[in-house]
């Protein structure tokens, strides 16, 4: 399933965002398995605040590993302390009101296993982050293995602004959103006889799809003279999938991280760069802030942060000069002998008429002419989306 050790834990860590815990399917080395994973942050936005606790498994039969009735709290600095509520599928939340999440605060998790295990991290303190300064994009040809072939597309950066502000550690998650539509309306249909949908069906001929970045992107401003930077790469986007064809939207979360913070994602976003071919450290060797308080010698893997966000959303159309090069997967089939080749077991089967109604030849569909769903979208418009 996955390729090697670094991306399967890169790909857990991924998930460790405030909105909801993604089950995590490590694949790892044999010693290392049956280890406490934990997972989780506590932020500055009110709300629901998320941890996951599981095991890792062993290498011959990955899966994911939830612990369940787990005792779970955070605690902060300041007296508070608050108890999360077991949701199933070692998901663990809590309700924290906005008065609780001030940055300046430093939290630390608590957590004692249906075995009397406990596991606590270190406090971690909450920095302020400053508002995104401006996010933007450039039209950009990336070179490839080839010379003579480039990657076109459109390069996004995002300039930071922390003047006056202490925080001095940065990371960015990046959410994408796109619409794109099917071919043709739902319209006719044969199941042995033929019938017209009167008006077409257009409720699955525009979708939107949204996806995670996987990429890790940090920074620290510790050593510049200012707070300051400009042009952060960050995600790009080429021409050859229907992502620029209508609408596109890049949605920018910026974390400020206390400094263990972020020695730990830049120490992953190095594992998750295979440049160079072999990594130069693995995965299991980046040290989190949680420790296993029962059993000193059994490492836990994972990190609880402490972050506060700022999020920017764009939206991009049309880019000057950019050709999109990208058709939908749709081939029309033209059956010599028309609805006489169509099997029982095919039916119900789309299709159009190359002409005038019944005067001319059936051209038949498969299901992604004519719904956009079967591109793994939904057909509900995002409320962000504009109309």
């Amino acid at each position: 399933m996955f390729r090697n050790k670094n991306t399967v834990y890169l790909v857990f860590i991924l998930f460790l965002l405030p909105r909801c815990i993604e089950p995590y399917v490590p694949y790892i080395s044999t010693e290392a398995s049956n280890k406490y994973v934990v997972s989780g942050q506590i932020t500055d936005v009110g709300g629901y605040q998320f941890v996951n606790v599981s095991l890792s498994s062993p290498v011959g039969n990955p899966h994911y590993i939830p612990v369940l009735g787990c005792f779970v709290s955070i605690s902060d600095n300041k007296d508070h302390v608050f108890s999360l509520e077991d949701v199933g599928q070692g998901n663990y939340r809590a309700w924290i009101d906005q008065q609780y999440l001030i940055p300046g605060t430093s939290y630390m998790l608590k957590i004692k296993t249906p075995d009397g295990i406990e596991i606590e991290s270190d406090y971690d303190q909450m920095y302020r982050c400053p508002d995104i300064d401006s996010v933007y994009y450039i039209k950009e040809d990336l070179p490839t293995n080839d010379p003579l072939i480039f990657n076109k597309g459109i390069q996004f950066y995002v300039d930071l602004n922390g003047t006056n502000l202490n925080s001095y550690f940065y990371r960015w998650d990046l959410e994408e959103t796109w619409e794109y539509h099917s071919s043709y309306p739902k319209e006719w249909t044969y199941d042995g006889e033929i019938h017209q949908i009167k008006p077409p069906d257009y409720s699955r001929m525009v979708c939107w799809s949204t996806q995670t970045i996987k990429n890790i992107y940090t920074l620290t401003t510790q050593n510049l003279s200012e707070n300051k930077y400009k042009k952060l790469p960050l995600h790009f986007v080429d021409n050859t999938t229907s992502r620029l064809t209508y609408l596109y939207s890049l949605l920018v979360k910026q974390y400020a991280l206390s400094e263990s913070g972020y020695t730990y994602w830049e120490q992953l976003r190095i594992n998750s760069n295979d440049q160079g071919g072999m990594y130069s450290k693995q995965p299991l060797a980046i040290q989190g802030n949680i420790k296993n308080i029962t059993h000193p010698n059994q490492s836990v893997l994972g990190f609880f942060a402490a972050t506060s966000i700022k999020s920017k959303r764009i939206f991009i159309k049309e880019v000057d000069g950019l050709i999109i090069d990208y058709k939908p997967i749709c081939a029309p089939t033209w059956y010599r002998k028309g609805f006489l080749e169509v099997e029982e077991r095919e039916y119900p089967v789309d299709f159009y008429w190359s002409g005038w109604p019944y005067l001319s030849t059936p051209l038949f569909l498969q299901p992604s002419c004519v719904n956009c769903l079967e591109y793994g979208g939904i057909n509900v418009k995002p409320n962000f989306w504009p109309n």
